[in-house]
C-alpha cells in the first residue's frame, strides 16, 4: 500500500493485512471448488478433521505454498485481530487488492475449465475417380435376345464389355460418363432364365448398387418357336409321332416350330393325333405351300442373300442336284465368323440344334445347295 508521507508503497499490516488475507482466503475457498475433472490437482488442506482439495492454481498465483502436499488452516485467518470498518479511502483501497486478487483468480479459474485449441488437421487430397453401376433400365427382355439394356452410374466413359450371363452383348454404346446402352444377346436355349449382367473396365468389374440381373422370358412368337426347337430337338414330342421310319422327321418338326409360332392350322397343313397332312410331314410339300398364295406366300432367300436372314426362317437342303428339297430344318442362331454370317440351324433326323449351314452344304454332303424362306 502507499506511505501518503514518503508516496511509497509497502507491505500492509495488522488489520490491512487482515483484510486481504480474508479476501485472499475466499478466492481460495472459491478455488478449490474446481473438482477434479476438470483438471485440478489432488492438492489437500485440513479443515475441520477433513481434507479438501486444493487446486494447483491456488499455488500458481501464490496463494499458498507449492512445497507442502497438506497444509493447516493458516493461522493468521483464524486469530486475526477484530476488524473496525476502515475509513472510505482504506476501503477503496482494500477493494482494489481485492479485486487484483478476484481478477486473478478469475483468470487462473478460467484455466481449469477451458480446454486448449485443437491443432488444425491437414488433409490429404484423394481422387474421386470412381466407377459405379447405379441403375439398368429395361432388365427383362426376350430369350431370342436383341432386348437393350440401359446402364446408369458414375465413370461409364472406362466401360469396354458388359456380359449377360457370361456372354458378351451383341453392341455396345458408350453415350457418356453416366450412360451406357448394350444390346443384349439370346439366351443359350431360347428358355426363360435370370442372368446376371457384368460391367467391365477392361478385366476389372464395375461394382453395382441397384440390378444388376437380366430376366429372359418368352415374350415374341420367335421366342416361343425357339423354344420349342431347343426343347424337342432330341426329345421327340409323341403328340405329333415320329416319321423317321417313314423318310424323316424334318419338315414335321418344322411345322411344330411354326405352330409354337403362333401359326394356326389350315386344312391343306395340319396335324392330329399323331398324323399330319402331306404339306406338314413332306418337305416338298411344306415348300410349296409356304411360297404359295394359300399358304403364307413366304419370299425365298437364296445363299447369298444371308444378311436378310433371322432367326425363326426355314432352311431347304438340296442334297441330290435335283432342285428339290431333301431336308428343311429352322434358323437357330447366326454369328458373325471371320468370312461372313454364320447360318445355325436345327432340326430332326440328325437331331441337331445348332448344325453349321457351311459344313452340311461342304463337308457333310459336298456342293449341295441350300436357300430360306423369310418368315414375317
Amino acid at each position: 500500500m502507499k506511505d501518503p508521507k514518503t508516496r511509497r508503497f509497502t507491505a500492509p499490516t495488522g488489520r490491512r493485512w487482515s483484510k486481504i488475507s480474508r479476501a485472499s482466503a475466499m478466492c481460495v475457498s472459491r478455488l478449490h471448488r474446481c473438482n477434479h475433472s476438470l483438471g485440478c490437482s489432488g492438492r489437500f488442506r485440513e479443515a475441520g478433521g477433513r481434507q479438501d482439495p486444493i487446486p494447483d492454481t491456488a499455488v500458481a498465483v501464490g496463494l499458498l505454498p507449492s512445497s507442502r502436499r497438506t497444509m493447516e488452516r493458516p493461522q493468521i485467518f483464524e486469530d486475526a485481530p477484530a476488524v473496525t470498518a476502515p475509513s472510505p479511502r482504506r476501503r477503496r483501497r482494500s477493494t482494489l487488492l481485492v479485486g487484483v486478487v478476484a481478477v486473478v483468480s478469475g483468470l487462473v479459474m478460467s484455466g481449469c475449465t477451458t480446454a486448449p485449441a485443437a491443432e488444425p488437421i491437414a488433409f490429404e487430397p484423394v481422387s474421386m475417380d470412381v466407377s459405379v453401376v447405379a441403375n439398368i433400365d429395361a432388365p427383362v427382355g426376350p430369350v431370342s435376345g436383341g432386348g437393350e439394356i440401359a446402364i446408369t452410374g458414375l465413370g461409364l466413359s472406362e466401360v469396354t464389355q458388359v456380359l449377360v450371363g457370361g456372354v458378351p452383348v451383341t453392341s455396345l454404346t458408350v453415350v457418356d460418363d453416366t450412360r451406357v446402352t448394350a444390346a443384349v444377346p439370346r439366351t443359350a436355349d431360347y428358355q426363360p432364365t435370370t442372368a446376371e449382367i457384368t460391367v467391365l473396365a477392361g478385366e476389372t468389374k464395375i461394382p453395382e448398387i441397384g440390378t444388376s440381373t437380366y430376366t429372359y422370358e418368352a415374350l415374341t412368337p420367335v421366342d416361343k418357336q425357339l423354344g420349342y426347337a431347343l426343347t424337342h430337338w432330341e426329345s421327340y414330342n409323341a403328340d405329333f409321332g415320329d416319321y423317321n421310319p417313314s423318310g424323316g422327321d424334318c419338315a414335321n418338326f418344322v411345322s411344330q416350330t411354326l405352330l409354337a409360332r403362333g401359326w394356326e392350322m389350315t386344312p391343306a397343313w395340319s396335324s392330329a393325333n399323331a398324323q399330319g397332312t402331306r404339306a406338314w410331314v413332306y418337305a416338298p410339300s411344306l415348300e410349296d405351300w409356304l411360297a404359295s398364295d394359300e399358304g403364307p406366300g413366304l419370299t425365298r432367300l437364296d445363299d447369298s442373300q444371308r444378311d436378310q436372314l433371322k432367326v425363326g426362317d426355314i432352311a431347304f437342303f438340296d442334297w441330290n442336284f435335283n432342285d428339290n428339297p431333301d431336308h428343311v430344318m429352322v434358323v437357330s442362331d447366326i454369328v458373325e465368323g471371320p468370312e461372313g454370317l454364320e447360318i445355325k440351324v436345327a432340326g430332326h433326323n440328325e437331331n441337331r440344334d445348332f448344325r453349321d449351314v457351311d459344313d452340311a452344304i461342304t463337308i457333310d454332303h459336298p456342293d449341295s445347295t441350300v436357300w430360306y424362306y423369310a418368315v414375317p
